[in-house]
């Protein structure tokens, strides 16, 4: 019944985040979403900077070894369109593997966040990291 109730409880925490991400304006607020931009910088460069580089554009120090380019982090929005916050938080989580998009060299960061911090910190990381993301995007609304 417990694990039920958690279960329940992580859901709807991460219905929440997404409803906030997607409803959310596209231009950080001061304050809003300033405290998440933060955080998902310090994890960029914790985490992900290795790979996609210090300035998110696919050049880090381990991307010369990589069989694949790692993606320029800054082009992800299309000019014109809003940011794919949905898609770029299910993609960071890693755990539902859509076969179209090919092999998955990156690493399944959903597991890893929900192991070191629990299934809420695990949402709160990734949420951080997507807010990161979208604040460095060339083609902002």
């Amino acid at each position: 019944m417990i694990q039920k109730v958690k279960t329940i409880a992580a859901l709807g925490f991460s219905a929440g985040l997404i409803f906030c991400s997607i409803t959310a304006s596209q231009n950080v607020v001061a304050g809003q979403d300033e405290g998440f931009v933060k955080k998902g910088r310090q994890l960029f460069t914790q985490y992900c900077a290795v790979c996609h580089g210090p300035d998110a554009k696919g050049n880090g120090p381990a991307a010369a070894e990589l069989k694949k380019q790692p993606a320029d982090l800054t082009v992800v929005q299309k000019r014109g369109e809003k940011f794919p916050t949905f898609q770029v938080m299910t993609f960071i989580e890693g755990e539902k593997v859509v076969p179209a998009h090919g092999t998955r060299e990156m690493p399944i960061w959903g597991t890893v966040f929900r192991r070191t911090k629990g299934e809420m910190g695990q949402q709160a990381d990734i949420y951080a990291l997507v807010k990161y993301i979208e604040s460095v995007q060339k083609y902002r609304q």
